[in-house]
């Protein structure tokens, strides 16, 4: 129930947690509710029992504009080291060696670049629900920077992995029942308006008429000349002798020309 309650109390407060004037990026939340703590020893040493705690990004179109991330129901001290790390394989510190002599307890903390204090380095609050800044007070050791905007600009789709250790033996390790990581994301640019399709080509149709022409006149028949020839072959027929020669005769000068 007390989880419930954190939770409930995380959801009421995150929007006035947020910064003004995030209006074109869309807020989305990915809850790990897994609980954590050291895995060694009793509990109070070593790496938390879920490591990293993981939460899986998918099918987010656009670009990363802000991270944060809530701890919800965190008891801790200065052996615990948490650090983000996110698709792109960026890492960033967001709280080592603080709270030294006086731990945090039953904290709701929202680590944010902008928010208005740091966690402290000795003595931590109680039961509060505040927005504090990634902080590293030996950053020398770490490998990771402690600014959250290392994320910005990735794509938000893939694991985001949370890691906890505890690198102090011999004092009670920490706990967090659940935490929830907050991606603000710019969507995607519109796509342009397809160009507009050239207009067709007006194709006129032009008539030309074609005069009509006279048909050529037929060529003039004209006649064949006379040679005679035929005339002459039958005058020499008369002059035969016999009548069959006479026949004869003038049927071959029938076949020549007139």
């Amino acid at each position: 129930m007390r989880l419930i309650r954190s939770l409930a109390i995380w959801v009421l407060l995150s929007a006035a947690l947020a910064p003004a004037g995030a209006a074109a990026a869309e807020t989305r939340t990915f809850l790990n509710t897994e609980g954590f703590g050291p895995s060694e020893d009793g509990g109070t040493i070593g790496p938390a029992t879920h490591y990293p705690g993981t939460v899986n990004v998918a099918g987010v179109p656009g670009t990363v504009a802000r991270v944060t991330l809530t701890a919800i129901e965190l008891n801790a001290g200065a052996d615990l080291d948490m650090a983000l790390v996110g698709p792109n394989g960026a890492g960033v510190v967001l709280m080592s060696d603080a709270c030294r002599t006086a731990s945090a307890r039953r904290e709701i903390w929202t680590f944010a670049d902008d928010a208005p204090i740091f966690v402290p380095q000795l003595s931590c609050t109680f039961g509060q629900t505040i927005s504090v800044r990634p902080t590293d007070y030996e950053p020398e050791y770490d490998n990771f920077g402690n600014s959250l905007s290392a994320f910005n600009g990735i794509s938000p789709n893939g694991d985001w992995r949370l890691f906890m250790i505890d690198d102090s033996p011999g004092v009670v390790g920490f706990e967090m029942s659940a935490f929830a990581l907050h991606l603000e994301v710019e969507p995607p640019p519109p796509e342009p308006p397809p160009s507009p399709e050239p207009p067709a080509p007006i194709v006129q149709t032009v008539f030309v008429p074609v005069p009509a022409t006279a048909p050529a006149p037929a060529p003039a028949q004209t006649r064949a000349k006379k040679t005679g020839k035929r005339a002459a072959a039958l005058a020499r027929c008369k002059l035969k002798k016999t009548k069959a020669k006479r026949v004869t005769c003038r049927a071959k000068a029938r076949k020549l020309p007139v």
